[in-house]
């Protein structure tokens, strides 16, 4: 079984440009890509649940397409415009590399999976003040607390764990764009899941515009967790660890 085969772009919309050939393009939403997976035909129970969650439904549905196949191996996942790759391309700004489109067709199928089988992760970004302070800043924080809470009453974190995690000012960003161990995924998305049904029964409440999807931004908090856990298990020396690039289009005359 070759690096590539179990690779997933996750759009919501065309892509502008174009992808290399191993990967496998999951349409959210009512986006059906032409050579890839529509959400909205194979798992009609998801594809619009991405107004909440937002790309986490992609993650449920490759989740049970890798069991249903008995797959082995490494998963891969970017988002349409944002690649965890082992040697980044363009120009360092903030904590990503920010990049022109074209640049995408110079990158090496190796770059995206290294020897296959080596994680690549996106690189733990320091901020100011601690978690909750920068979650504060665009959000609201209370939704952060409670999903934080029903992750502990899951059983997926610990009390310990969830004081130490929100205390710091680190956290790796954007967690989902990664290559890494299937049963990390497997492991991450079933622990997830669990905390995001239980938020939605008892906890959430229906916001507008960008706060649409605080559940998502509260699950990315608790996935980039759970991923440092398997990371501090596997050795940190161990996994390739560099900030992520953002394909950034030529503004527009």
């Amino acid at each position: 079984m070759s690096a590539s085969s179990h690779f997933y772009c996750i759009s919501h919309a065309p892509c502008p440009w174009p992808l290399p050939e191993f990967m496998t393009v999951i349409g959210t939403g009512d986006y059906r890509p032409a050579n890839g997976i529509a959400m909205a035909e194979r798992f009609p129970h998801l594809a619009h649940q991405n107004r909440h969650l937002g790309e986490y439904v992609a993650l449920y549905a490759i989740r049970q397409m890798l069991l249903e196949s008995n797959a082995e191996g490494f998963v891969g996942l970017c988002h349409y415009r944002r690649f965890a790759l082992s040697k980044p391309i363009g120009e360092l700004r903030g904590f990503n590399f920010h990049a022109h489109p074209d640049l995408l067709a110079t990158v090496l199928p190796e770059h995206y999976y290294h020897d296959g089988a080596t994680p690549i992760i996106p690189a733990m970004v320091h901020f100011q003040g601690n978690i909750m302070q920068q979650y504060g800043a665009n959000a609201i924080v209370r939704d952060l607390l409670k999903f934080f809470g029903d992750a502990v009453d899951c059983g997926v974190i610990t009390d310990a764990e969830s004081t130490a995690f929100l205390s710091q000012n680190a956290f790796i960003t954007a967690p989902t764009v990664s290559y890494i161990p299937i049963p990390w995924f497997v492991d991450i998305v079933h622990a997830l899941e669990k905390v995001m049904s239980r938020f939605y029964r008892n906890h959430y409440i229906e916001r507008e515009g960008y706060l649409e999807r605080s559940m998502a931004f509260s699950c990315e908090r608790l996935q980039a967790l759970l991923l440092a856990k398997k990371v501090n298990a596997w050795g940190w020396d161990k996994v390739i660890s560099q900030p992520l690039t953002l394909l950034i289009p030529p503004a527009q005359p």
